[in-house]
């Protein structure tokens, strides 16, 4: 049986909603450009070690994110809430990952109400790429998620995961923004279910912006190129209704974002190049545990 090596049990991750939310609810800001006098902040993270920075300035804040192991890659930043240890959070998120049905779906609620999650980067070995998430002043951690996923990442011992704080400072000056390109947008259409909805055309080099506007659910892009040109949404939806099948995009090549929180939103910069793609999403529902891919949140974007 073909499984994905996104992940074979889809994690289950759901928000608790805005009572939750430190400081009140949770909404997804207009982008800013970085700060023009600061290159990205470089995150490379590998089986020999993790490399992040210790401290940002507070607003737009620009990422690099390479890896040099198939084993890491999917690299996020999480705000613990007030009270909530590391020590609690790893636990937390190891058992969102280790579990499945009901049990899967009370481990997303503990985990939301641990902690915000603000999205990052999915990239792979021999691929750079980047992610802007805009930041008040605080603590944040920076994560490897693999490194929670058992046997598809390095599968440390608890407590050994890659965990690095980025404290964010008062800010400097940002200037007016270059617009991404275009907006890919998770929302939940009545009578219809989860879905992505497209503002704007993607282009190759140019950022792309992405919002989590679900209600009550937190939520990811995964990006994937789609070399046959004769696969089809429903193949996709297919694929999602019988998992044993052989995936219809490139599953070796993951770009995107790991989960975000209702309301939020990050900007994006992943090395897409001129062709198909498939934006799907691993995160299972709150309501029923099955991939909200397998509720019709799946698209085919063009590139050019």
């Amino acid at each position: 049986m073909n499984r994905p090596n996104r992940r074979s049990t889809v994690v289950g991750l759901a928000a608790l909603g805005a009572s939750v939310i430190a400081g009140g609810t949770a909404y997804a800001r207009s982008p800013l450009s970085p700060h023009p006098q600061d290159p990205p902040l470089h995150v490379v993270t590998g089986e020999d070690g993790f490399s992040a920075p210790e401290s940002a300035p507070e607003g737009a804040v620009a990422f690099r994110l390479r890896t040099t192991s198939p084993l890491t890659g999917a690299v996020g930043l999480a705000r613990l809430r007030e009270g909530v240890s590391e020590a609690d959070f790893r636990t937390r998120l190891r058992r969102v990952f280790a579990t499945e049905g009901q049990e899967n779906i009370e481990a997303a609620r503990a985990l939301m109400a641990a902690a915000e999650l603000h999205g990052g980067g999915f990239t792979h070995v021999g691929t750079d790429t980047g992610f802007t998430a805009q930041l008040d002043a605080g603590r944040y951690l920076l994560l490897e998620f693999l490194d929670f996923e058992g046997d598809r990442g390095r599968n440390p011992a608890p407590g050994r995961e890659y965990l690095r704080p980025l404290t964010v400072h008062p800010p400097r000056t940002d200037t007016s923004p270059a617009p991404p390109c275009a907006t890919l947008t998770a929302v939940d259409i009545p009578g219809r279910g989860p879905r992505f909805a497209l503002h704007g055309q993607v282009r190759p080099g140019r950022p792309l912006r992405y919002v989590n506007r679900m209600r009550d659910q937190v939520d990811e892009l995964v990006l994937y190129p789609v070399p046959d040109d004769s696969v089809t949404e429903e193949d996709i939806q297919a694929f999602f209704d019988d998992p044993g099948r052989t995936p219809p995009f490139d599953i070796g090549r993951q770009l995107g974002t790991p989960p975000l929180s209702p309301g939020r939103g990050i900007t994006l910069t992943p090395p897409l190049t001129t062709g198909r793609y498939a934006a799907i999403t691993w995160v299972t529902s709150i309501r029923d545990a099955r991939p909200l891919s397998a509720h019709g949140q799946h698209r085919i974007i063009t590139v050019r």
